[in-house]
């Protein structure tokens, strides 16, 4: 039996917190396996190795990928100066980032943030990233974006071709392995279809304080239902001091919980400046929550035409979608059908066969 190709993974974001970035990387490498275990990928000619700095605190059981615990250094250092040495092969990085020393790998970026709103990150994260990407996408064998968006932006901010990064998207079905947990609705006496929901985050891009606002401009008669961050008085720098009464702070939920909000909830607020992909709101509309996303960026990509559109920048934009879902109970109806359609056209699994079709041609 001939030796099989090695292909290393930068695994280090399996040590880090959920986050979209993350849901990408461990969604694709749950397919990767998939596509292993059913013979999609020949397992006896291609050798999957995860690379990582540390022990991942929640490490997936994977039937046909392993997993190496390499290195002294930690963090971009261990990616930078010992990952290179690590990797004898072919490279996937997932994460945004790569060693721009290793030229035999993919590199996928989720988003330019750091290029396009740079006022949204620290001044190191923004020099740490704004030197890496542009030296990792130029070097890379394979240069993957989430979205036609980010191509763009590929283009725009680093001179290389659009139509040279495959775009290989992402999926939202992973809403669906975990059930429900109404407990949350209970606990917090919610009405089916008798609130608005919004994902609250410290970071000024997502726009939070701009539907606290659009709110009271729209006057709508529901609460508003705040899942994620840590402190409702983040909000206090946008001007409106305390939360409003009619806007209910559940802290960070679990996938379960979360679930459970959107399946309750009358429709899903995104009002962001900035987005590579959005998965919020992919997730909202396949469990037929009505969505109102950001004409901006990717969101239109994510929502199609199954959403309704404000201007991120316009309070009364916003406020009039706000009102209008509100009100208009058939166009809700309308709008969960569209979603659940054009949600479902994205798919973990042909994000995992678009990667493959990419990078294997490159291993031969």
């Amino acid at each position: 039996m001939s030796k099989r190709i090695p292909v290393f993974i930068n695994a280090r974001f399996l040590t880090e917190p959920l986050t979209g970035v993350q849901r990408w990387g461990r969604e694709f490498l749950r397919e990767l396996d998939g596509m292993l275990e059913d013979g999609t990928i020949d397992p006896t000619r291609y050798e999957f190795i995860l690379l990582s700095p540390t022990q991942p605190a929640d490490m997936p059981q994977y039937a046909h990928l392993s997993l190496r615990v390499k290195g002294w250094l930690r963090s971009h250092l261990w990616e930078q100066l010992e990952l290179p040495h690590l990797a004898k092969g072919f490279l996937l990085n997932l994460k945004n980032t790569a060693p721009v020393r290793h030229r035999n790998m993919l590199v996928l970026i989720h988003d330019l943030q750091v290029f396009a709103r740079p006022e949204t990150h620290t001044g190191l994260f923004n020099f740490v990233y704004r030197w890496i990407l542009p030296r990792a996408a130029k070097r890379a064998k394979v240069l993957a974006a989430v979205s036609q968006h980010t191509a763009s932006e590929i283009h725009r901010y680093f001179g290389i071709p659009q139509q040279l990064a495959f775009v290989l998207l992402e999926g939202h079905e992973h809403v669906l392995r975990i059930a429900a947990d109404n407990s949350i609705i209970t606990d917090h006496n919610l009405q089916r279809n008798g609130f608005l929901l919004a994902v609250s985050s410290m970071n000024p891009n997502k726009n939070f304080a701009a539907i606290l606002r659009a709110m009271k401009l729209a006057d709508v008669q529901v609460p508003l239902v705040i899942a994620g961050g840590t402190n409702p008085k983040v909000f206090d720098g946008g001007g409106l001091g305390s939360l409003p009464a009619n806007a209910i702070h559940v802290g960070h939920v679990s996938d379960a919980k979360l679930r459970a909000l959107y399946e309750h909830a009358l429709g899903f607020v995104y009002p962001s400046f900035y987005e590579g992909w959005g998965l919020p709101p992919g997730e909202a509309m396949l469990l037929g929550c009505p969505v109102i996303a950001s004409n901006t960026t990717s969101l239109p990509e994510v929502c199609g035409s199954a959403a309704l559109y404000c201007d991120p920048a316009s309070d009364a934009s916003i406020a009039k979608q706000l009102f209008r879902l509100v009100e208009d109970g058939p166009l809700r109806q309308e709008l969960a059908a569209l979603g659940r359609a054009q949600s479902q056209q994205f798919s973990w699994r042909s994000v995992a066969e678009r990667t493959w079709a990419a990078i294997e041609p490159q291993l031969h």
